[in-house]
Formats: C-alpha cells, sequence, structure tokens
C-alpha cells in the first residue's frame, strides 16, 4: 500500500474487482488497472451499512467499493478497527506492485458516501476517523507518524508514534493550515503549510521567490508542484536547462546538475537533496532524457512531493497541536 499524506481514506483493491477505463468508463481487464495482489478477505469488525468510498482523484482515477472495519497493523503497530474500504471498481492507473492507499490525511478530507452517485453531491458526504486520528483515539500511540525518504531503500523509514533511528540536525515547526469548501465549511484537510520563501542557485544564477502561496506536503506525489513562474525559472537553473513537456513536466538530460534548492520554513532552511531533482527512473529507451523533479502546480494545489521529503525527516503530529516538524538528515 502507498503511504499517502494527500488522502485520508484508506483502502485496498479487493478480489474479483471490476476494472474500468478511466477515459471511456468501459470494463477492461484487471490487469489494465496495474494494481498488485487482491485481497481476498472481508470487514473482520464487521461492514458499515449505507456507506461506500467513492472518491476521485486529480488524475482522473476513480473508486467505488464498501466500508468496513479491520484492524491494521503498520511499523508494528496496530490500529483498532480502522474505517476502511474494499474497492470493487476501480478506474485507476497503478504502478503494478501497491495495491491500495494507506490514507494518513485528516478527517476533512475523508470521503464515505451513502451512495454510489454522489461523488458530487457533499449533501451525502459523510467525515469519519481516518487512521492517524484513529491511532491517538484508541490510545495505541501518540497521534504522529513520520517519514525519513531516501533513494536508498535500506535508509527509508515510516514510523507511527514517533520517529525514525536517524540522526538530524535542528528541527524547524509549522503549523498546518486550515481550509474552507465551497460551502463555507472550515476544516484541515491536507497538510498545508505557509512557505517563507525559496532560493535556488547555479554557477550562473542566484534568485529568490517570496511572497509564495501555501504548499501541500503530500507523500503520495512524486515532484515538487510549484507556481508556474518558480517552476520555469527552476528549470531552467538547470545545467543545460530543462524543456518544458507539458503544462506541468519538465525534462532534462539525466546527467544534467541540478541547482541548490533552499526551501525555509518557519523560518529555517530546509535543502532539497541535489539526488531528488532528477527522476532517473522516468529514463527511456533510447532516451537521455529524465523528468525533472520540479513541476508546475494548478492554483491552491501547489505541492512539497517526494522531491522535498527525501533525504529529510518530516513529522506529522496530528494531536490538538497540528503542526508538521522538519529537519535535515545528518546520517
Amino acid at each position: 500500500m502507498i503511504p499517502d499524506t494527500g488522502s485520508s481514506d484508506t483502502w485496498i483493491i479487493s478480489d474479483g474487482f471490476k476494472c474500468l477505463d478511466p477515459y471511456d468508463g468501459r470494463e477492461t481487464s484487471q490487469e489494465q488497472c496495474g494494481f498488485g495482489p487482491s485481497f481476498k478477505g472481508g470487514f473482520p469488525d464487521g461492514k458499515i451499512d449505507n456507506q461506500i468510498l467513492n472518491i476521485s482523484y486529480l488524475s482522473g482515477d476513480y473508486l467505488n467499493g464498501p466500508m468496513g472495519l479491520a484492524s491494521i497493523t503498520v511499523a508494528n503497530v496496530t490500529i483498532p478497527k480502522q474505517q476502511l474500504a474494499l474497492v470493487d471498481v476501480a478506474a485507476f492507473d497503478g504502478d503494478g506492485v501497491s495495491s491500495g492507499i494507506l490514507g494518513l490525511g485528516l478527517r476533512g478530507l475523508t470521503a464515505a458516501f451513502t451512495d454510489n452517485d454522489s461523488r458530487n453531491n457533499t449533501n451525502n458526504l459523510i467525515n469519519y476517523s481516518p487512521l492517524v486520528e484513529t491511532l491517538g483515539s484508541s490510545g495505541v500511540a501518540d497521534p504522529v507518524f513520520s517519514f525519513a525518504m531516501s533513494r536508498d531503500e535500506n535508509r527509508s523509514y515510516i514510523a507511527f508514534g514517533g520517529v525514525p533511528p536517524v540522526e538530524t540536525g535542528e528541527y524547524t515547526t509549522v503549523p498546518i493550515q486550515q481550509g474552507v469548501t465551497t460551502g463555507g465549511k472550515t476544516d484541515y484537510f491536507y497538510y498545508d503549510i505557509a512557505i517563507d520563501s525559496m532560493t535556488w542557485n547555479s554557477s550562473t544564477v542566484t534568485q529568490t521567490a517570496t511572497n509564495l502561496p501555501n504548499h501541500i506536503v503530500d507523500s503520495g506525489i512524486t515532484i515538487n508542484l510549484f507556481p508556474q513562474n518558480v517552476a520555469e525559472a527552476i528549470n531552467n537553473a538547470f545545467s543545460p536547462p530543462g524543456q518544458q513537456e507539458d503544462s506541468m513536466l519538465w525534462s532534462v538530460p539525466c546527467d544534467a546538475i541540478p541547482p541548490t534548492l533552499d526551501i525555509v520554513i518557519g523560518g529555517k532552511v530546509i535543502r532539497t537533496h541535489p539526488s531528488s531533482m532528477i527522476m532517473p527512473e522516468t529514463l527511456a529507451e533510447g532516451s537521455d532524457r529524465c523528468m525533472s523533479g520540479i513541476g508546475a502546480g494548478r492554483a491552491d494545489s501547489y505541492i512539497l512531493g517526494g522531491t522535498f521529503m527525501q533525504e529529510i525527516v518530516a513529522v506529522f503530529d496530528v494531536s490538538d497541536k497540528k503542526e508538521l516538524k522538519f529537519a535535515q538528515r545528518l546520517d
């Protein structure tokens, strides 16, 4: 399962699910959805009547399935009677490995509905306790989790109730910002934080951006998604410069030299590791170009993703503090 701080619903693909083409809705082979092994069980702690998962993602993927309760064990911590979904209808472009999402977001983003046709009808929306909230309310552990991500899987950790066993520098702390729905509801939805500034340096240029919009810290997005002008300037600072491929993505030679990128959060600099600035796994056969780790986001949906989160420790405290902490790794 993919640990995703940008989503609050936990789900796993169910055995016998129906795979749909996300473009035309026609049923296709299960293999086309790109899931790992499907789950053959049910809800050990009971099915929840009249509640289903009915969710759409920015990518255009969407999912449906019944909801129920089950204990979830991850990182040697068992969260009892967690609400989750067994997806039986999916229009999804998976990675061929993962079988679902471990939703690590906040309550305001949960998406249980009373029927299959209500994805856009918030009158039928039911918010429920997501995994990180249940972690605390059950008394199993403090409602805190953290990532220490790295391209080296032997140096990558996720911890629940505390922080991973890695050496870090000093932490900076920043509050999670509340959001407001179109209907006027105020709640915590995303891990939305304020950014003081960004500075990028190359052998030929030094530039700083201030007065930036809030950014969402999202482990489910591989790259950073910045305002268009910032993304363009950073990609132009690669040596040689990046080439824009579409409205969101840039490519660079896989051996390009990236600029240094310093993001100031809570008054402290968090430097993006150079190895995060180029995505070598995107190299296509016969090409020498890779995806840049910096892309352009949409207004109100700017992202600090995997590019930012590698080689730092990111702590998500969803207790009454509602804050995030970041520190540079020293190990």
